[in-house]
């Protein structure tokens, strides 16, 4: 029997994390290969955190960003073009894509790796006589394999089934759940929509006791307590379980209640300002990396950033853009506006790389590079937002709502604006207007961070049009394509997974 793609996928990374599988894991039968150290295992992980897989067509499949035609150069081979049937919302966004979506195939590659880790590590032996040391530091990896794997299937179920619904979240197909630790010659079915959230919640649960109980100094590439609570209290937003999303905000938010403030930008010219930019140079861009790890706010990040090549490179490479109605919806004093996008001599608004890094003059080519930077990160500016959306829910929430709003808004607008287009009152909203509020806060806040795909799925769905080479796409309200197709190549070695609907 043919070996089944998705389970293949285990042994490839065994083999590319330890160099071709040379040394004694050439002794063991491939199936069964043990690492024996919490080193090895900490390695392992490393690895399933620092997967290829890098999602810019997220972003491009939302109202976000736009694509130019008119603009397009036919001469030159557009590396745009590889994201144009995801921009167009083909029936399989692959058609364009040479080596198809291969979302699907590294991030069960990276869960299988955490399989491994969980399964084994605790008879893992350490480097050092104290016992108690390396039942820390097996624990600590544990943890963190635990709250990796709840973060990898929270993006696939998220990309690949439905959004979640309570009414029918228990006959809702949602994607195949592995847990086993060894690749195995089987088929798996889908899990229902309930099941997979039920497996991420669960994950997550056993994660954040073990990083709390077992600290250990890592960078924010990796998992912390912190950023285990954060992800949990983003799964119950999307549960809709209100309380719930709130406790672990609050949680959150008292234990780092720090934000990424734009005031003093606000009052540099050359930030806020509607001057086109003839070239990025330090000197048109200034600031820090507003994904920075650095920041305080920023509890954990993942992704490499590929987002810059696709939507501010030159005329010849991309021919994407963001999107007017995302510039738009940017209010009058709102820093974030100038912060993250800038228009060229041509009128066309362009991406600025700043939001990731500090321009300057000594490593600004290097930094321009498509590998630099961050795409997926957990923030604390989430957590207000979420505390802010489950109390706008609530019957007697709005009042705190709005207060939540306007502790964000404060720091991401000019001193001299807030007060005057800023600050909200809770007294002009009702519910429905005040969520609507919420969720334009988010498209302001989290733009091309892969969060406004998974918004629009999980409350509007809206109508969107696109406009291509050949003629415009329009996915209608509610159109099946906000669920993406599972891999082609995937289907043909697992055909019982079977294709979403279209």
């Amino acid at each position: 029997m043919e070996k089944k793609y998705l389970y293949k996928l285990f042994i490839v990374s065994l083999c590319l994390f330890l160099g071709a599988c040379e040394g004694y894991l050439n002794e063991i039968p491939q199936n069964k290969q043990k690492l024996s150290t919490t080193d090895d295992y900490d390695q392992l992980l490393n690895n399933a955190y620092l997967t290829k897989a890098v999602l810019p067509y997220i972003d491009v499949l939302t109202d976000d960003v736009d694509y130019m035609a008119a603009d397009r150069q036919p001469n030159f081979a557009n590396s745009a073009d590889t994201y144009l049937g995801a921009h167009l919302w083909d029936n399989s966004i692959e058609t364009t894509m040479p080596n198809g979506d291969e979302t699907f195939e590294k991030f069960y590659n990276s869960i299988f790796n955490t399989n491994a880790i969980i399964g084994n590590i605790d008879n893992a032996i350490g480097d050092v006589l104290d016992e108690a040391i390396v039942r820390q530091t097996r624990d600590h990896i544990k943890g963190e394999a635990y709250a990796l794997r709840a973060f990898r299937y929270f993006y696939l179920v998220n990309m690949y089934a439905a959004p979640y619904d309570p009414a029918t979240c228990e006959k809702e197909p949602g994607i195949p759940i592995n847990l086993e630790m060894t690749a195995e010659d089987k088929a798996y079915h889908r899990s229902s929509l309930k099941v997979v959230y039920e497996q991420i919640v669960d994950d997550l649960e056993k994660a954040i006791p073990l990083l709390e109980n077992n600290p250990m100094d890592t960078d924010k590439t990796r998992f912390s307590a912190l950023a285990a609570k954060a992800l949990l209290a983003k799964v119950y937003l999307y549960m809709q379980e209100w309380d719930l999303a709130i406790e672990q905000a609050e949680k959150v938010i008292k234990a780092n209640p720090a934000l990424f403030d734009l005031r003093d930008a606000g009052e540099n010219p050359v930030i806020y300002t509607e001057t086109p930019l003839s070239y990025w140079s330090p000197e048109d861009v200034p600031g820090i990396g507003y994904l920075d790890e650095e920041n305080d706010n920023v509890l954990f990040v993942n992704g490499i950033n590929e987002l810059y090549m696709i939507l501010s490179g030159d005329i010849a490479e991309t021919v994407f853009y963001p999107s007017e109605t995302l510039f738009n919806v940017y209010e009058a004093g709102d820093v974030r506006r100038y912060y993250f996008m800038k228009r060229n001599l041509s009128g066309r608004l362009r991406y600025v790389k700043n939001r990731y890094y500090s321009l300057s003059y000594s490593n600004f080519v290097v930094q321009l590079s498509s590998e630099y930077g961050y795409t997926r990160a957990i923030r604390t500016e989430d957590m207000y937002l979420i505390l802010a959306e489950a109390y706008a829910h609530k019957t007697d929430g709005i009042s705190t709502a709005v207060g939540y709003l306007n502790t964000l808004r404060e720091v991401k607008f000019r001193t001299q604006d807030f007060e005057t287009t800023g600050r909200l009152r809770a007294d002009d909203f009702n519910q429905q207007t005040l969520l609507e509020t919420i969720w334009n806060e988010r498209r302001r806040e989290f733009c091309f961070e892969e969060q406004r795909w998974f918004d629009l799925r999980r409350t509007t769905r809206p109508s969107i049009t696109h406009y291509g080479i050949t003629g415009n796409a329009t996915s209608q309200k509610d159109d099946p394509r906000y669920v993406l197709q599972i891999p082609q190549k995937e289907l043909n070695s697992n055909p019982e997974i079977g294709a979403n609907p279209r």
